[in-house]
């Protein structure tokens, strides 16, 4: 009897698994033969943090094949090597695409860049179709008739109105909710430029935000959203501000909720839940709101939030706002230097200033004779760290004794390939690249200033000659 449950509670697993929608994503990638295709989701559009689903390797063809489980219509990000393109998918869709090797409105050696890439054989029927030639369409609409003189004239209302009746209409029969709300908020963008006659704050909230529910995985209507209640708080009625910085001073959301309820444009509760987390965390970096407080409040809506969408999205806000930003810790990573493996704690005590290199971006090599020169003057309470990033088939990353000597290194270097997951966690995207670190292993500056003058003339000099001071003055109190 055991063994027959057993089965059927199996059997059904596998059909429940099989029953799951599975999108795939084919195509041709020329450029990057060897490389890896990796998909992510776009976990929220405040924190815009992603999460990888899945992943192939272009073929020596180069040709690649991904599939994914995938419920819903949603916007993800593709990324190939060291590029990127994001593409619409639908649930069970199949899509072909061409990959370009870059773009022609970004310099052909850039790397980390969105690149072009085109579909194969595209169904008039798919998201992405309808997205592109409703977008044409608009763009010759604005093109045709937004114009300087189209500011001061009605005409431009006039036009707008027709224009939107006819794409509502040739689309009325259509049945992609995600598409309608594109539409619809793309229309929402076009009422935010200037012209005679345009809807006002409030105009706009009664017809695009009051109807409708949160479209977490909308990125037109999360932009609509994000862009009408920018830095929100400084727009409060001034009773509702007091009782929303009492609520952060309280460490309490249900204070801060019941606040924003007395705005007029918040008296939906879910979009109230999703707005204070955004306020939150553009006042974290004000001199008002005590920062201790504001992580209190994002720590109680992760856990307790009323809808579950926002616990997520308010772990990963909290995540975004400690990420290397000064006063937060250095995340843990570990080195190789001359064959002996060092950690972060290795470099407490003093501080230590960290200098990633490539070595075919020229100007983070030269910048070895810069560091060599400040080493040499501050050297005493302050450590250097130069981390080398190249090629994995590079022999750099089993033997650098060569290059050091090559570049008279004196302080510690360590290699690492280009596709290790420091580099993105440290938010390493083009070199040179610096981070300043304090004695205990704080984040100081990141990214800090380069050994070469900026637009303002400064240098990471100016911030070693005060540290260098702080130093000495503690000396002599010893």
């Amino acid at each position: 009897m055991r063994s027959g449950l057993l089965f059927t509670f199996m059997l059904l697993s596998f059909i429940q698994l099989f029953a799951q929608p599975v999108t795939t994503i084919s195509g041709i990638a020329e450029s990057y033969v060897g490389e890896e295709v990796k998909v992510f989701t776009i976990d929220d559009y405040l924190s815009r943090i992603t999460t990888q689903v899945a992943s192939t390797t272009v073929q020596k063809d180069s040709t690649f094949k991904v599939s994914f489980f995938n419920k819903q219509t949603r916007k993800l990000r593709i990324e190939v090597g060291k590029n990127h393109f994001h593409i619409y998918t639908q649930p069970k869709a199949k899509y072909k695409v061409f990959v370009s090797e870059s773009s022609p409105y970004i310099d052909a050696n850039a790397e980390r860049i969105e690149v072009e890439f085109f579909f194969l054989d595209l169904p008039k029927t798919d998201i992405n179709y309808k997205i592109l030639m409703f977008e044409d369409a608009q763009l010759s609409f604005l093109e045709e008739h937004y114009y300087h003189k189209s500011l001061k004239s009605v005409n431009f209302v006039s036009k707008l109105d027709t224009f939107k009746n006819e794409i509502s209409q040739r689309y009325a029969t259509d049945t992609s909710k995600f598409f309608h709300a594109y539409m619809r908020y793309s229309f929402a963008s076009i009422d935010n430029l200037s012209f005679l006659g345009q809807r006002n704050a409030f105009e706009k909230y009664d017809f695009y935000i009051k109807p409708e529910t949160v479209l977490y995985q909308n990125d037109r209507y999360m932009d609509y959203i994000l862009h009408y209640y920018k830095l929100y708080e400084t727009q409060l009625p001034n009773e509702v501000n007091e009782l929303f910085y009492k609520g952060v001073v309280n460490s309490s959301p249900t204070i801060i909720l019941n606040a924003l309820g007395g705005d007029i444009a918040l008296k939906n509760i879910r979009l109230r839940e999703l707005i204070m987390i955004r306020m939150l965390s553009e006042v974290f970096y004000t001199n008002i709101y005590p920062q201790t407080n504001v992580l209190t409040v994002l720590d109680s809506v992760a856990n307790h939030a009323i809808f579950d969408e926002h616990k997520k999205i308010a772990k990963n806000i909290k995540f975004r706002l400690l990420d290397l930003v000064p006063g937060s810790e250095m995340p843990d990573f570990n080195i190789s230097v001359n064959g002996t493996k060092k950690y972060n704690s290795d470099y407490r005590g003093k501080h230590l200033y960290i200098h990633f290199a490539n070595r075919n971006v020229q100007q983070s090599i030269d910048d070895l004779k810069l560091i060599s020169l400040l080493k040499k003057k501050y050297g005493k309470h302050i450590q250097f760290l130069t981390i080398l990033t190249s090629n994995p088939t590079d022999t750099l990353l089993n033997d650098a004794s060569s290059f050091i000597k090559t570049h008279n290194v004196s302080w510690d270097l360590a290699v690492l390939s280009n596709q290790d997951p420091l580099l993105e966690r440290l938010n390493v995207s083009s070199y040179p690249h610096y981070l300043l670190l304090d004695a205990a292993g704080n984040v100081v500056a990141s990214p800090a200033l380069l050994p070469r003058p900026n637009n303002e003339y400064e240098t990471i000099e100016n911030i070693f000659v005060r540290i260098e001071r702080r130093y000495r003055l503690l000396e002599q109190r010893e």
